[in-house]
C-alpha cells in the first residue's frame, strides 16, 4: 500500500541508517534540551532570586516529578510504537485505528494520573524524609506540577503521534516557543508577584500547556492520516488491548527505574539541605549530557518500530550501531566539559556561592559522566527491543536498576553518605548493561533479515 506522501514524514525504511537516525534524533534531542531547560529556568531562577532553600524544595520533589513525568511520556512512547509500525507497512487505516485509541487512552491515563497523585502527595512527600523547613514550599511546588499533567499528557501525546509518523522536528519549534515563554514566566511569577516555587511550577504548566495546543492545532490542520473517527474505534477495539500493553511496558520501564529514584532522593533528603541542592545541581547537568542517549534511543524506537513493520530486521542493527557511535562522540565532549567546566556551570545554574554546594555538585557529574558508554548501549537497546515488540527484557532491565537503587538507598547511602549517591547509577549501569547485551545476543538471530537466516 502506498504510504501518503506529506513533507512532514519520514519513512525509516529506506536510506541511510545513519543519516535517518541523525536527522530523526537531532530535533528530539534539541527538543529535550529546551525541555530540560525549563528545569534548569527554575532552578536557576529560584536559586538566584530566592536562595539555596528554594532551590532545596524543588530539589527535593525532582526524583518524585521525574517518576510520573517519566510515566507519561512512557506511555505515549509504548502508544506511538503501534502506530509507527502500521505507518511502516503502509497501512493507512491502521494508523488511524492507533491515533485513536492512543487519544483514548491517554485521557483516561491522564485522568487517572492527575486524581492519584493529588490525593496522595503529602503522604508521598513525607515518605521522602523532606526536611521540615523544606517540606511546605516542596508540597507547594509539586501541587502546581501534579495539576498540569494533562497538559504534559498532551504535549506527549501529540509529539508521539508526530514522531510515529517521522516528523520530529515541528515538536521542537512548539517548545522553543514555550520554553522561551517560560524563562519570561519564571521572573514574572517569582519576581514582580512573588509567587515563590509555587510561581516556578506554574510557569512550567502554562508553557507546556501552550505547546500542547499548538500541537493539536497542528495536526488538525496539516496530517489527515493522524484524523480518526468514532467508526475507526469501533471497528478496531482489539487495537487498545495491544497498545494498553505497549504503552504499560515503556511506561513501567521509565517508572520502575524512576522509583529507584525516589528511594534514592530519600536517602538524599535525609542527609540534609546542603546536599539535596548539590545533588540537584549536579544532576540536572548530568541529565542535559544524558539527553542525546534518550533522543537516540527514541529514535532507535520509531527506527525499529518501522523497519519491524515493514519486515525489514536487518536494518534496525544498523541502527543500532550507528546510534551507539554517535553517542561515544557525544561522551567525549562531555568528559571535556566535566574536567574543565563543571565548577562553573554548577554555580551558574544554581547561583549557589556555597563551597560544600558547588564541590559536591562537581563530584556527582565527574564520577557519573565516565560511565556513560554503558548507560548509551543500555538505552538505545532497550528502545530498539521495545520497537520489536520485546517487553519482558527491557523490563527486567529497569526492574535490576530498580533493586540496585533500593539496596544504595537504603543500606549503602546511610552508611557511605554522598559518595554513594554518586557512586549508584554508574553501579547500576554497568549491571544493566551487561543483562542488555546479553539479551540482544540471545536474540541476534532476531536482527537479520528472514532471506539471511
Amino acid at each position: 500500500m502506498q504510504k501518503v506522501k506529506n513533507t512532514r514524514v519520514m519513512d525509516m525504511t529506506e536510506g541511510s541508517a545513519a543519516k535517518l537516525l541523525f536527522a530523526f534524533a537531532l530535533p528530539i534531542f534539541l527538543g529535550n534540551l529546551f525541555q530540560q531547560l525549563y528545569n534548569l529556568a527554575d532552578t536557576a531562577i529560584a536559586g538566584h532570586m530566592l536562595g539555596d532553600g528554594a532551590l532545596a524544595q524543588i530539589g527535593a520533589t525532582a526524583a518524585l516529578y521525574s517518576m510520573i513525568t517519566g510515566f507519561a511520556f512512557g506511555l505515549n512512547t509504548g502508544f506511538a510504537l503501534v502506530v509507527s509500525r502500521f505507518f511502516g507497512a503502509g497501512d493507512k487505516r491502521g494508523v488511524r485505528r492507533a491515533s485513536g485509541w492512543m487519544v483514548v487512552l491517554a485521557v483516561i491515563w491522564a485522568m487517572i494520573l492527575t486524581g492519584g497523585f493529588l490525593a496522595v502527595r503529602r503522604p508521598l512527600l513525607e515518605a521522602l524524609n523532606i526536611p521540615d523547613n523544606v517540606m511546605e514550599g516542596a508540597l507547594s511546588y509539586i501541587t502546581v506540577i501534579l495539576a498540569g499533567i494533562p497538559l504534559t499528557m498532551a504535549y506527549n501525546l501529540e509529539a508521539g503521534l508526530l514522531r510515529s509518523v517521522g516528523n520530529s522536528m515541528t515538536p521542537l519549534y512548539f517548545l522553543m516557543f514555550s520554553c522561551g515563554l517560560n524563562v519570561g514566566l519564571d521572573y514574572l511569577f517569582m519576581g514582580p508577584l512573588c509567587m515563590g516555587v509555587q510561581g516556578a511550577a506554574a510557569a512550567t504548566v502554562i508553557s507546556q500547556g501552550i505547546s500542547a495546543a499548538l500541537g493539536f492545532l497542528y495536526i488538525v490542520r496539516n496530517y489527515e492520516q493522524l484524523r480518526f473517527t468514532l467508526e475507526d474505534l469501533k471497528s478496531a477495539p482489539e487495537l487498545s488491548g495491544e497498545m494498553f500493553l505497549t504503552g504499560f511496558s515503556m511506561a513501567m520501564m521509565s517508572t520502575i527505574y524512576s522509583i529507584g529514584s525516589v528511594i534514592l532522593q530519600s536517602s538524599i533528603n535525609a542527609l540534609g539541605s546542603v546536599y539535596i541542592a548539590a545533588q540537584v545541581g549536579g544532576r540536572r547537568l548530568v541529565e542535559l549530557f544524558m539527553m542525546p542517549g534518550g533522543a537516540l534511543s527514541s529514535s532507535c524506537a520509531t527506527f525499529a518500530s518501522q523497519n519491524f513493520g515493514a519486515g525489514k530486521r536487518g536494518r534496525i542493527a544498523k541502527g543500532v550501531k550507528a546510534a551507539f557511535f554517535m553517542y561515544l562522540v557525544w561522551w567525549l565532549f562531555a568528559l571535556v566539559f566535566a574536567v574543565f567546566l563543571a565548577p562553573a556551570a554548577v554555580e551558574l545554574i544554581t547561583g549557589s556561592r556555597s563551597r560544600d554546594v558547588i564541590s559536591n555538585a562537581v563530584l556527582y557529574i565527574r564520577v557519573s559522566i565516565p560511565m556513560f558508554p554503558p548507560m548509551g548501549f543500555l538505552v538505545i537497546m532497550r528502545n530498539a527491543l521495545q520497537g520489536m515488540r520485546h517487553r519482558i527484557a527491557p523490563l527486567l532491565c529497569s526492574s535490576l536498576e530498580l533493586i540496585g537503587k533500593v539496596i544504595f538507598g537504603y543500606w549503602i547511602v546511610p552508611v557511605m553518605g554522598y559518595p554513594a549517591v554518586c557512586a549508584c547509577e554508574p553501579v547500576t549501569w554497568v549491571i544493566c548493561f551487561l543483562f542488555i547485551a546479553g539479551a540482544a545476543f540471545l536474540w541476534r538471530e532476531e536482527f537479520r533479515d528472514p532471506a539471511e537466516i
